[in-house]
């Protein structure tokens, strides 16, 4: 059994009759990473590991700013919190990971792409992007889709174009057929 102890932003377990602590720790932190990521769709898997700590601040600030969230675990741990929660999870390295996700997975990859340029350090190491694990190479090529606020531009843009066309066709007739009247009217009116 396990007590817990808390302080201010402090928490510890305390082990009171000899269950293995390791086990029962790593529970605790796999049921925080599982609530943590329950709303979680489509995420990117970043190495962030070797940035100083000003850096890795200026980097959380700016993904929040972006409405990413980034949560760092052991990615052994992380890994098997995600099959748990149903995740097929292949071919993405181990080691340290933080694992990025927001509402726009066109956006997040393109932020995740543009924290390795902006932060020396940082590297993509995949991601899980509609139930299917995607390589970082997979990753920079969804950073170069449009993302969803484009797309919905761009089809707004095609649906007007098109009704401007149509209305176009349409009163074509007629403002034709108002030339000739006042083709007619002056030919009259000159003799």
């Amino acid at each position: 059994m396990f007590v817990l102890i808390g302080g201010i932003g402090v928490l510890f377990l305390v082990q009171s009759d000899g269950v293995d602590m390791s086990k029962a720790v790593k529970s605790l932190m796999m049921k925080d990473l599982s609530d943590q990521l329950g709303g979680a769709v489509d995420v990117v898997f970043v190495d962030i590991s070797k940035l100083d700590g000003v850096s890795n601040n200026r980097l959380r600030a700016a993904s929040r700013k972006q409405s990413i969230q980034m949560l760092a675990a052991k990615f052994s741990l992380a890994r098997r919190t995600l099959l748990n929660m149903g995740w097929k999870i292949d071919g993405v390295s181990g080691g340290p990971t933080t694992i990025a996700w927001g509402s726009d997975v066109v956006g997040l990859a393109k932020q995740a792409i543009k924290w390795e340029k902006e932060f020396p350090g940082t590297v993509v190491k995949g991601g899980y992007v509609g139930g299917q694990t995607v390589t970082s190479e997979e990753v920079k090529v969804l950073s170069e889709s449009p993302s969803k606020e484009e797309l919905v531009s761009m089809i707004l843009g095609g649906l007007m174009s098109a009704s401007t066309a149509a209305l176009s066709a349409i009163n074509a007739p007629g403002s034709n057929l108002a030339s000739q009247i006042k083709q007619i009217s002056e030919k009259e009116q000159a003799a």
